[in-house]
């Protein structure tokens, strides 16, 4: 009589747990991959913003501002001031009040071609993790420049989360601010 050679059970549960495993493994890297990419364009938005307000600038002397925006003390992502300061970088960058509508009569375009994912309420320029873009003329630490800057995903105000900050300020300066 011939032996047939069969899994046992240990041996289905132990293939079963080390794949369990390497699943749980490779879920916890796609979501740092993800965060990573979220980073990084954030950085990438944030570099073509700078670079759509010096052009601003340029054209009408001065960086785009109103009142009620926010200043170096109110950096809280859900105070209305934010928001008014993505209100003011959507309207004056696209020309335009809402997305989708055609720019105003007589209004240049600097940031063209802004996909749904970028923009908050149709009307506020939105960073990756769908929180609006901080950005204030009135800064405490560079005066006549803009500070432009996201969260990272993050909400609160400890040093922990304000370390995750993507910004256009340089590092000297971030460490007085924190």
């Amino acid at each position: 009589m011939r032996a047939t050679r069969a899994f046992t059970l240990v041996e289905l549960l132990v293939v079963m747990a080390v794949i369990a495993i390497l699943i749980g493994i490779s879920l916890a890297a796609m979501s740092g991959v993800q965060d990573g990419a979220a980073r990084s364009r954030a950085r990438t938005e944030i570099a073509a913003i700078s670079t759509a307000l010096e052009s601003y600038k340029l054209d009408n002397g001065a960086y785009p501002g109103q009142s009620g925006m926010p200043t170096a003390g109110n950096t809280d992502p859900t105070a209305g001031p934010y928001e008014i300061g993505a209100n003011v970088l959507f309207v004056e960058l696209t020309g335009s009040d809402r997305l989708g509508e055609v720019p105003r009569a007589g209004a240049k375009v600097y940031l063209p071609g802004l996909k749904k994912s970028q923009v908050l309420d149709g009307d506020k320029l939105a960073d990756p993790w769908k929180n609006p873009y901080g950005y204030t003329t009135n800064a405490v630490y560079n005066v006549g420049f803009f500070d432009l800057w996201t969260t990272g995903g993050k909400t609160g105000s400890t040093a922990q989360d304000t370390n995750r900050w993507i910004v256009n300020w340089p590092d000297s300066i971030r460490e007085h601010v924190n």
